[in-house]
């Protein structure tokens, strides 16, 4: 076959520009056989007179991949004619015009001489090449660079690290880059084709190819590629025995393929793969995996394979999933995450097994990404004792709105063994919305309700419900106004529906309407006003008043509770309107070293009650008017100080800034008799604590207006490094009384008290009442104290203790050892007790027996996940009820993590902390979750769950 060709005798790598495959019909020769110096270049152009060409050097010009200078030789050119360059069937005149329309200059640069004598026509892989195909980039952890060698790389004894080449780190659109290209031997025709053999590189922006043999097509842009073909983009590696390329489009096909993405860690293999000029990967007959090309736990089959970066979803069709090479699942069409991104398609089912309750119980998710701004999750779920349950979830997100919708419905419950609601339909269903009206208006919805009480201890939900007990149903609107920085407010109007969810306790109050003005204004030169007004329509059921559990199915163990009107002279009876108003003004001065705030308060609450019944009346002394609108006004004067001083000091050879803070608050709210004629629609008592020291009220709510005569006194101490982390901190003080607290929560205590405040207390209390009353008349609050040391940056001991000083005991002590190590295990010790009094015993039922036992709260408690190799870890918790005698939970088991799976077995023995003391029974199994990374989980259990419980837990280091 008649030829015009340029052939390079030797080992002389070509760098040519795109144009040169789109518009050059004929590669002139070029006459040259002087060395170049590494910046120099041959350019040729059309000689002027329309005969051969001109070749002169130039300057080389940077391009997007820096050159690398090779040892420089001389460029040995097979067949130079003198002028011209002369075709068979084409004239010299036809060839020069076609190179005139087209000029394109062509650039070499210096390559090294091969060795003659091996010269013998045979194709030798480079290293590059043969690494690529040995290792798939995988390499062990001790070489790894140091920022790779995170936790997930230990347990997999390694990782994937792509090597430095040429382009790896250029940023931009690869397809306006310039072409570049490599070969020991190239060879082109004048109908626009191109041959080049032997260690063949071509690479484009941040894109190379690697193979033995290369035909290039300038009319199509198709290049062919065979034999050992290597294809890098970042964190992408393909290899192949032969693959089509179209070097314009990016647009590839492998056949006898596998392929690599270094940071998913995912791998696997395909009779052939098509990337598209997307970056979407199409496989057939091809394979999955996450694991390390030395070892293969599981690994997906299908006869269909789509990667989508675009959505960051995987797709496989007719597909099994192999472990240690057994087939153990298979699915007509599985989706799998690649980042966090979501795409239509079943999701990873849960397989469970629950003897107690659910027996075999299958849950299989479609997720149904609908548009970019909204989708749904649809849930079938199907339970051999119960029957079948399909719940559903729909999310949307507008530019000015975001909600949910979702809700659950069953077949009738099949379920005996201790089911209130046997051979019943069962369905819950819940509404979240959050609309900008506009800038600073808004308004949320959520609701939620179910066909029972006991709908979610029985199912559960994955749905995101924010209080399962009880139940929210209500909306709010809010408006954020002010002006200016100085002054902001905020109004708030909603309605409240709260559902109670349990058997054994009243029911709540509803908010009917809930009104809210609250606002802040920095008038100036340390002065500020702020304001709140609440105005709260209550209402509730008339049998509010839960008064014990009977007998349904005692062989079924099935009962229930009964709630009734409460008693006729009782306050609690009451529903109505209550509106609540405070004012307060500040004066603030500060400065580096101090700060001094005095401040008053005016506090108002006014009722206008329903539903009081007539013997109540009676038994308050006052008249139906009076007895119905009661009304509470009181003054709170304060006064709040402190210091800030500080030294450096050295212990143990480091160097801390250490800091005392000495702080003294005074408040003084008078004593307001006849509020035990106020109701207590969302009001309590507040448990003490360090941070009580400097509260001016003791409730919580404002049903009620607490008296005091106080002064708060604490002194804080902290050690601070360079850079401000807080080695350790202490703090102690105490409140001081000028007189008792004549105000309570429960009316009866009032009446120990007359309008004047004075003592008339001859009436019999229950323990936990006296110690409230004792609480109140003493001169002093407990003794409290706070400690947190940072033994270590991994080490963390805390102490929280409050001392009875007046009746000489602990009354709440905890303490807390935590260790998080890098390595990624936890541990953790801690020891609680509060002092309570004697708590009511309860028989099967749940109803008092009317003795008492012991209420104080002591508990011990330890937890650790402990790494013990780079794959395994042992889990381990145990909590024992120090008063009661008795093991709140006992579990023990391992966890053995690679990169590519999980596995976790436990044992666990507990008891249900919500459930009431003398009631609650054991649970007890053992537990197995088996997770495919890249997959999901193969097995639902509550081990997870568990492990949430653990402190640090979720901490743990990569």
């Amino acid at each position: 076959m008649a030829k015009n060709i340029f052939t390079l005798k030797n080992k002389l790598p070509l760098v040519i520009t795109t144009s040169l495959l789109a518009g050059m019909p004929i590669i002139p020769a070029l006459a040259a056989s002087a060395p170049l110096a590494p910046d120099q270049q041959w350019r040729c152009d059309p000689g002027t007179t329309g005969e051969g060409w001109i070749c002169r050097t130039v300057t080389r010009k940077a391009g997007p991949v820096p050159f690398v200078a090779r040892e420089p030789v001389v460029a040995a050119i097979k067949e130079v004619p003198d002028t011209s360059v002369t075709t068979s069937g084409t004239s010299t005149a036809e060839t020069s015009a076609a190179a005139i329309a087209q000029p394109v200059p062509v650039v070499l640069v210096q390559g090294e001489l091969p060795d003659e004598a091996t010269g013998t026509g045979e194709v030798r892989r480079s290293a590059s090449v043969e690494k690529a195909f040995a290792t798939l980039d995988w390499i062990s952890i001790d070489q790894l660079p140091a920022d790779k060698k995170k936790r997930s790389a230990l347990s997999c004894h390694g990782g994937y690290q792509e090597p430095v080449r040429p382009g790896i780190d250029f940023k931009g659109d690869p397809n306006n880059e310039p072409l570049y290209a490599e070969a020991d031997q190239s060879s082109y025709l004048e109908t626009g084709q191109g041959i080049l053999t032997g260690n063949v590189m071509i690479r484009q922006g941040y894109r190379q190819v690697e193979s033995n043999k290369a035909n290039l097509n300038r009319n199509t842009g198709e290049t062919t590629f065979t034999g050992d073909v290597v294809i890098r983009e970042p964190n992408i590696l393909m290899l192949g025995e032969r693959a089509e390329v179209n070097i314009d489009s990016g647009r590839s096909k492998l056949i006898g393929a596998k392929y690599v993405f270094h940071d998913k860690r995912i791998r696997g293999e395909a009779h052939s793969i098509l990337r598209r000029e997307s970056g979407v990967i199409d496989m057939e007959q091809a394979t999955y995996t996450t694991c390390p090309p030395s070892s293969c736990v599981w690994q997906l089959n299908g006869d269909t394979i789509e990667l989508n970066p675009i959505t960051g979803f995987g797709t496989a069709t007719n597909a099994t999933v192999d472990m240690w090479g057994i087939p153990v699942f298979y699915v007509p069409r599985i989706s799998f995450p690649l980042d966090d991104r979501r795409t239509s398609g079943f999701l990873y089912p849960t397989i469970a097994f629950d003897s107690s309750k659910n027996d075999f119980d299958y849950t299989q998710p479609y997720y149904w990404n609908i548009a970019p701004n909204m989708d749904a999750t649809i849930t079938p779920r199907v339970m051999t004792k119960r029957g079948a349950l399909v719940e559903a979830e729909y999310r949307y997100l507008t530019q000015s709105a975001s909600g949910e919708l979702g809700g659950a419905y069953s077949t009738p419950d099949g379920l005996t063994k201790g089911n209130l609601n046997k051979d019943k339909n069962r369905w819950f269903v819940n509404l979240k919305r959050k609309q900008d009206l506009t800038g600073n208006w808004n308004y949320q919805i959520n609701y939620t309700d179910t066909s029972d009480r006991e709908y979610f201890t029985d199912f559960g939900t994955s749905l995101d419900v924010k209080s399962t007990s009880p139940l929210k149903q209500e909306i709010y609107s809010t408006y954020n106004g002010g002006g200016d920085s100085s002054h902001q407010y905020t109004f708030t109007v909603g309605h409240q529906t709260l559902k109670n969810m349990t058997q054994d306790s009243d029911d709540p109050y509803n908010k009917d309407i809930d009104l809210n003005l609250k606002g802040d204004w920095d008038i100036g030169k340390g002065f500020g006003f702020s304001y709140l007004f609440d105005y709260t329509d209550f209402q509730r059921d008339k049998k509010w008043d839960y008064q014990k559990q009977v007998w349904v199915d005692k062989a079924n163990d099935v009962k229930k509770g009964i709630w009734t009107t409460g008693p006729s002279d009782s306050i609690n009876n009451a529903v109505g309107g209550r509106l609540y108003g405070e004012t307060a003004i500040k004066y603030r001065i500060e400065n580096s070293y101090s700060f001094l705030e005095p401040g008053v308060k005016l506090r108002s609450v006014h009722y206008d009650l329903d539903r009081l019944q007539q013997a109540y009346i009676t038994k308050t002394g006052r008249s139906k008017s009076d007895a119905t609108k009661p009304d509470t006004t009181a003054p709170t004067y304060y006064l709040d100080g402190g210091l800030f001083f500080d030294r450096d000091t050295t212990l143990g050879g480091l160097k801390f800034t250490q800091t005392l803070e000495p702080r003294a608050r005074y408040a003084y709210t008078p004593y307001r008799g006849g509020q035990d004629l106020n109701p207590v629609f969302d009001s309590s008592e507040t448990s003490f604590t360090y941070n009580s020291l400097w509260r001016d009220d003791r409730f919580n709510g404002y049903d009620r207006i607490g008296d005091t005569n106080q002064l708060s006194l604490g002194l804080t101490s902290r050690f601070l490094e360079e850079g401000g982390f807080e080695r350790f901190r202490f703090g102690i003080g105490q409140i001081f009384y000028f007189q008792h607290r004549k105000t309570y929560i429960n009316p009866s205590l009032s009446a120990t008290t007359d309008s004047n405040g004075k003592d008339n207390s001859d009436i019999n209390f229950n323990e936990s009442e006296k110690q409230l009353l004792q609480a109140n008349k003493a001169s002093t609050s407990p003794l409290a104290s706070q400690l947190v040391w940072n033994i270590r940056r991994d080490l963390r001991l805390t102490q929280d203790w409050m001392y009875n000083t007046n009746a000489g005991h602990n009354q709440e002590y905890a303490t807390g050892l935590q260790y998080l190590p890098e390595n990624g295990g936890v541990i953790n010790m801690r020891y609680r007790y509060r002092d309570l009094v004697d708590r009511a015993e309860k028989n099967s039922l749940g109803n008092n027996t009317g003795r008492y036992v012991n209420g104080n709260l002591e508990e011990a408690d330890f937890s650790t996940v402990w790494p013990v190799t780079y794959d395994w870890s042992l889990l381990a918790r145990y909590t024992y009820d120090i008063t009661n005698k008795r093991h709140m939970e006992r579990s023990f088991g391992f966890e053995q993590e690679s990169c590519c799976y999980m596995v976790r077995v436990m044992y666990r023995n507990w008891i249900d902390p919500s459930e009431d003391i003398d009631t609650a029974k054991a649970d007890k199994g053992i537990f197995l979750e088996f997770v495919l990374k890249g997959l999901g989980s193969l097995t639902g259990s509550k081990v997870n769950t568990f492990l949430q419980g653990i402190s640090g837990y979720s901490k743990r280091k990569d």
